[in-house]
């Protein structure tokens, strides 16, 4: 038995090392997971922000897209409308209606969304003057 003792002792070693090994990894790897997702949101959203504020179509424009703890800013200005033309909570309803499939089910977005990332909407008229604001977040994507 004492020929093996040797050998005995650097395998309960490697064991003993590799399995201290999985338990690193395992605090780890949630914190770079974490930190990978809020580099990605960013750069999305850095991405998405390049040449605003910019037309959409004739009456839309992007205004800004910004990220920052969780949630990422959408901000729109209906250039061809006063607040005073439209109803804020039917624009409201609307409005949420048409952004929860893209918000949800898009390649980009979708994936964060689903798994807790909020989207702020932001609508402004002519004048800068609010007329809507909401979010979607994970519960509205069910």
């Amino acid at each position: 038995m004492k020929q093996y003792r040797g050998l005995i002792v650097f395998f309960i070693t490697v064991v003993s090392v590799f399995a201290l090994l999985q338990v690193w990894h395992a605090r780890v790897a949630p914190e770079e997971a974490k930190q990978e997702r809020e580099r990605k949101l960013t750069g999305m959203a850095k991405y998405f922000d390049i040449g605003t504020p910019k037309m959409l179509d004739d009456s839309v424009r992007l205004d800004s897209v910004k990220y920052k703890d969780g949630t990422m800013r959408i901000s729109y200005t209906l250039t061809k409308q006063a607040k005073s033309e439209i109803d804020s909570e039917e624009f409201t309803k609307q409005a949420r209606v048409r952004t929860i499939g893209p918000s949800c089910n898009e390649k980009g977005l979708g994936p964060f969304v689903r798994s807790g990332l909020i989207i702020n909407y932001k609508f402004n008229d002519s004048s800068d003057s609010p007329i809507s604001e909401f979010q979607i977040e994970k519960s509205d994507c069910l």
